[in-house]
């Protein structure tokens, strides 16, 4: 048989995925996509699992990944009927799928394997610690690979060499300060102090353990006062987090993909001693002397839940799965239902958004103004993003619109490709023509108002009095700062909307100053520490751009220095995973 490409085509959760199987001989010897609208840190890593199975198997009679299901079996099945229909039959080797039962015996297990899990585990092993992150997803990086790369360098040596002089009018104090003013009081005093003062700890530790490079984010946000972000060269949360995985794997660090832990153990004494994981073909029992629990937030429970009607745009596997197999620690939470709400959102598709904040904040600096379906300006568009999400809020259908000449689209389509979207999709919205969301529609004002519901004539006297307002550099209506008062220029025009979007929730657990879970007796729990987006209150009830990464960074420092050396004292002959009381354990009702 020669060689042959078979083309396919699955449905994915954002599209249609298209691939090619290129066969030699009856074998299959390469899958490559050449579509896909799927979010490229998880695709990424899921397709190229998925990808190696198949091959390693000759048959595409194999397991979906763990947290990627749909897409994956999606491109299983159409991938075999592919085959099918050109009656390739390549010769398949059997998919081990024995169920195996296995001990670990570590010092330091973390769940979850986002930013703040890896940083924790990548800290204790650091110390010298037997260290194993159990991830329940068949990918790594939890809800941290949908956001950007960029924290903040506040008392880090990385930001002293990038920003220099600038870098000496930052300090922990002013950080908080900033948090406390932008989060309008609501955020937790011991809990920003933490993030603050070990949040350039945080940055220069991992920048060493991974070696790692930053360079100046390229957006510096007006909520901060001073420059202060910093991000990968890549901007990518996939390069850091494949980047911290791999070294921490080559230094002795073990990481379990597919493994949901559902259960954890005391022992006689009613200390936390081990854990029981499961996945699909495997059962782990993992003895510990400091467990770290880093499993992100539970925003999807709450989406699928119908708690909130704000689109959602994180992972659908952020289901708090703690709540289940840690109920019985009694462990007291506050502040259940508070999200960070952000403005820049494109819904994709019903109650699932997408973000656009890269580039809808660069387009207000080029001049872009927001207005609403009446054709009026609705903010101040250059002021800290918090202004457009209560403008937005405050719209009796909860959407704006951005206005955008040929420049400004140019640039905002140039960063939308840049932040997780792609070419198809983005003319796919083109194509709905406005006649649903997400509408993006282009052509003279006239037709761009008509096609997205917005009164032209209003529009009309909205943009003359806005470039009467730049000639004149001086915005009387809404203050903004002349320095981002543009014209705009010829008679081509975007309009695309923004909605009200969630990802991250902000309460959780709560903690001491070392990263100890408190119970309901605020009483810490012994051997038992958490980071990341499942403690809240460092930021208080609306976090700053960047944030939200500098938590997970500076807890998961905090709480992997804690956990080890609760470690060097915590051990027991009698806690032995053969003698915990899994009867009575922690997860038992």
């Amino acid at each position: 048989m020669t060689k042959k490409t078979i083309k396919a085509q699955a449905d994915g959760r954002n599209g249609e995925i298209d691939f090619d199987i290129n066969v030699d001989d009856n074998q299959i010897k390469d899958i490559t996509v050449t579509k896909s609208s799927e979010t490229p840190a998880i695709f990424n890593q899921a397709f190229g699992k998925l990808k190696n199975n198949i091959i390693e198997n000759q048959s595409f009679d194999v397991d979906a990944i763990s947290g990627a299901s749909l897409m994956t079996q999606a491109m299983l099945d159409s991938g075999k009927k592919a085959l099918e229909e050109e009656n390739i039959k390549p010769e398949a080797k059997k998919e081990n799928t024995e169920y195996e039962k296995k001990e670990l015996d570590v010092d330091v297990a973390v769940i979850g394997s986002g930013m703040a899990g890896l940083m924790a585990a990548s800290r204790a092993l650091s110390m010298g610690k037997r260290v194993v992150v159990l991830e329940k997803n068949g990918y790594l990086g939890g809800a941290t690979i949908l956001n950007g790369s960029n924290v903040v360098g506040t008392g880090s040596k990385v930001s002293a060499k990038l920003f220099g002089d600038e870098a000496k009018k930052d300090s922990p104090k002013r950080l908080v300060n900033d948090i406390t003013r932008e989060s309008r009081g609501t955020n937790y005093p011991m809990l920003s102090n933490l993030l603050a003062n070990n949040i350039g700890k945080a940055v220069d530790f991992i920048t060493s353990f991974a070696d790692l490079t930053y360079q100046k984010a390229e957006t510096q946000t007006i909520e901060h006062s001073v420059d202060r972000q910093i991000e990968m060269p890549s901007e990518s949360s996939y390069e850091l987090i494949t980047k911290v995985a791999k070294a921490f794997e080559e230094k002795g660090g073990q990481i379990l993909l597919d493994a949901r832990v559902e259960k954890l153990n005391k022992d006689q004494n009613g200390k936390l001693v081990s854990l029981v994981a499961n996945g699909k073909h495997q059962e782990v029992t993992v003895t510990f002397k400091s467990l770290v629990l880093a499993a992100g937030g539970w925003g999807a429970r709450d989406y699928k839940a119908h708690k909130t009607d704000i689109p959602y745009y994180g992972p659908m596997t952020s289901t708090g799965d703690y709540f289940n197999f840690a109920k019985d620690m009694n462990l007291v939470t506050r502040n259940l239902d508070w999200y960070k709400v952000y403005p820049h959102g494109l819904e994709v598709e019903p109650g699932i958004a997408k973000l656009t904040t890269y580039s809808t904040k660069e387009v207000t600096d080029m001049g872009a103004i927001f207005v609403n379906h009446a054709g009026k300006r609705i903010v101040n568009e250059s002021a800290p993003y918090t202004h457009f999400r209560d403008a937005i809020a405050a719209q009796k259908d909860k959407v704006a619109y951005i206005i955008m000449d040929q420049k400004m689209w140019d640039r905002f389509y140039e960063l939308m490709l840049k932040y997780g979207f792609n070419k198809d999709e983005v003319q796919g919205f083109f194509d709905l023509d406005g006649k649903k969301s997400p509408v993006l529609v282009k052509g003279d004002l006239q037709t761009v108002a008509d096609k997205a519901g917005i009164d032209y004539k209003t529009l009309q006297e909205t943009l003359d009095n806005y470039q009467a307002d730049v000639k004149a550099k001086y915005d009387p209506e809404f203050g903004r700062d002349a320095k981002f008062l543009h014209p705009y220029e010829g008679d081509t025009y975007y309009v695309i909307e923004q909605k009200l979007r969630f990802c991250t929730t902000l309460g959780g657990y709560e903690i001491n100053a070392q990263m100890q879970l408190l119970d309901t007796e605020m009483q810490p729990v012994p051997n038992f520490y958490a980071a990341g987006e499942i403690v809240g209150g460092a930021n208080g009830h609306d976090s700053m751009p960047s944030m939200m990464n500098s938590w997970s960074y500076a807890s998961g420092f905090v709480a992997g220095t804690v956990a080890a050396d609760n470690s060097n004292y915590n051990f027991d002959e009698s806690s032995k995973a053969e003698d915990s009381d899994a009867v009575s354990g922690a997860s038992e009702a």
